[in-house]
């Protein structure tokens, strides 16, 4: 996946700019290329039986855990710029080295995945050698290539029972995916919403439905992504289906709505690279958008509505978890326990601004700004009650994860969403 999206947004007064970069790396990795390597992803290689049912599933944790003990060392692979930043060094993170003095555990911490198509493809060879891939933990995203690393045993399981504070800590709706039910190789490190963005100064009024985006008032002036993705899923919402459970009847009458869409001229530009300058220049008066994008785009002067329509929008996540060939497990499994706790996780929401797992951590930000002063305060105070990242009960209700597909399934998904937006 080509990462070559536009400049972001300036980054908020009070805060490093850094945290735009993982939102850049998704805008750009959802684009026209992303499907290609997505569908090409028949990875040659032994499957390995996975585990399911309770019983199952606890012996493979007993078998992989059972006499492996901490080291006192860990290697930590992320994405770029995708954690918290000390302001006065960016090279610096605050709660890495906390970690570390409350542990013991060395961290060496790497930014290197640009993308889960390159990534996969590095690590996938030394994988299938049986050789460890050098990390202990690693970021991996909520799509496809996580459901590859556990058909191939990649991945290791974990044991919940040295995870106390993601179990106290971690949101409801953070937990039991579809990507991994249960939880059982993989937690949250990071999530996001999309919906429609919008100018209510170029709208006119409120918009609460995706239906809102074939009103002809706004002809030519909505913005959609090049991306078969999550068009698919936003259209399953508007036709009125969850798309986890959604058939391919379904998928049907969403490709319909979305060529009705861009045959009446609806659309302005599909692009998943252009869309949230084109808000901000007014070029758009309405586009399909993340969350954070809204929340970034408003600090630094903007004045957009996020919406999560009455149909309504879509929840990702980014995840942590830890490579089968881990050579320091027990250390990597200490670490994501310490990243539930609230205190932690505002640090490190406080630099990233995406919606944060740990809904107790909107209380340990909002501390944060009463002790803050000057810009850092006013920027604090407006991330502790923005419901960008820290959505309100109802508007997690409404929100869906998206289409889990198989090999087949993906290829008839992009046979009907990807020509909407080359044609």
């Amino acid at each position: 996946m080509p990462e070559h999206s536009t400049p972001p947004a300036p980054p908020p007064p009070g805060l490093t700019p850094r945290s735009c970069t993982r939102r850049g790396l998704l805008r750009a990795a959802l684009g026209a290329a992303a499907l290609g390597p997505l569908a090409a992803c028949s990875v040659p290689g032994a499957r390995v039986h996975v585990p399911a049912g309770e019983a199952e599933i606890a012996a493979a944790v007993t078998d992989f855990w059972t006499g492996k003990k901490r080291s006192g060392k860990l290697d930590f692979v992320n994405y770029t710029q995708y954690i918290d930043v000390d302001p006065a060094d960016q090279s610096k993170h605050p709660t890495l080295d906390a970690f570390t003095r409350e542990s013991g555990i060395k961290v060496t911490y790497s930014e290197l995945i640009d993308d889960s198509a390159s990534w996969f493809g590095k690590i996938q060879p030394e994988f299938a050698s049986g050789q460890g891939i050098g990390y202990d933990l690693m970021v991996v995203g909520g799509d496809s290539y996580l459901g590859k690393y556990i058909e191939l045993g990649y991945l290791a399981p974990l044991d919940h029972t040295r995870l106390p504070h993601f179990a106290e800590h971690g949101g409801a709706a953070f937990k039991n995916s579809s990507y991994d039910h249960g939880n059982v190789y993989t937690v949250p490190w990071q999530s996001g919403m999309t919906g429609i963005g919008y100018d209510p100064a170029r709208v006119g009024r409120e918009i609460t439905s995706w239906q809102d985006l074939l009103d002809p008032r706004l002809h030519g002036k909505v913005g959609m992504w090049n991306d078969a993705v999550q068009m698919g899923n936003v259209a399953l919402l508007a036709v009125g289906a969850d798309p986890e459970t959604s058939t391919h009847s379904d998928w049907r009458r969403a490709a319909a709505w979305l060529r009705k869409q861009r045959d009446a001229g609806m659309v302005r530009s599909y692009s998943t690279a252009t869309y949230q300058s084109s808000l901000q220049r007014g070029d758009l008066a309405a586009s399909l958008v993340y969350s954070g994008d809204v929340f970034q785009a408003n600090q630094s002067g903007s004045q957009l509505e996020f919406v999560i329509p009455d149909e309504g929008g879509l929840l990702w996540t980014d995840n942590l978890c830890i490579p089968s060939t881990a050579a320091h497990p027990v250390d990597a499994l200490a670490y994501m326990d310490y990243a539930y706790r609230p205190e932690i996780a505002a640090r490190i929401s406080e630099t990233v601004q995406f919606v944060c797992p740990v809904p107790a951590a909107q209380q340990a930000v909002a501390r944060d700004a009463t002790a803050a002063t000057g810009k850092r305060r006013t920027v604090l105070n407006a991330l502790s009650t923005s419901p960008l990242v820290f959505p309100t009960e109802a508007d997690q209700s409404k929100l869906r994860r998206l289409r889990v597909l198989d090999e087949e399934e993906e290829r008839q998904w992009n046979a009907l969403f990807e020509p909407i937006y080359q044609a």
